[in-house]
């Protein structure tokens, strides 16, 4: 009961949009912009398959317990996959997915560790894809595409 109720509140989270603010690059200083507040919303389905991709290309198995010293060893192979994740996440348009590295790179040193890993959570966790391995599993369970013999059976 308590996981759904956490759960909706996740999902609520990434419909209105998750606020962020970061320090604005120099061209918004100059116009006397200190900071600017970026929006993580629930991705599309192509945005999705993107994070899915670079989620399977780090190759972390996340049920695993590790040790500080592993823990720092997989951060430092992987940690600008995540915050590529968190960049595809945030731009969340086909046009516009070309900049996700340099916004990786720019997010890097303005946002904090503690509000990364948050919305890679979010992201990665509460993304959606529950929802599609529940939709495999109904699909499983009923069989929809199996064959059906609709044939009259032979009698001798």
């Amino acid at each position: 009961m308590k996981a759904d109720i956490e759960k909706q509140a996740a999902e609520l989270l990434l419909k209105r949009g998750v606020k962020v603010p970061v320090t604005a690059p120099l061209l918004f200083r100059l116009f006397r912009k200190r900071i600017i507040t970026l929006v993580v919303k629930s991705p599309t389905v192509l945005t999705y398959l993107k994070v899915a991709h670079k989620f399977l290309e780090m190759e972390v198995d996340p049920d695993r317990d590790i040790e500080l010293k592993e823990a720092f060893e997989v951060y430092a192979k992987h940690g600008k996959k995540e915050s590529e994740i968190i960049a595809l996440c945030l731009l969340n348009n086909r046009f516009l997915y070309w900049l996700h590295k340099p916004l990786a790179w720019w997010l890097r040193g303005k946002v904090t560790e503690t509000e990364s890993n948050y919305l890679y959570q979010l992201i990665v966790v509460y993304g959606g894809v529950q929802d599609f391995i529940n939709t495999i599993r109904l699909i499983k369970t009923t069989r929809m595409t199996a064959p059906m013999n609709l044939s009259q059976k032979k009698v001798s």
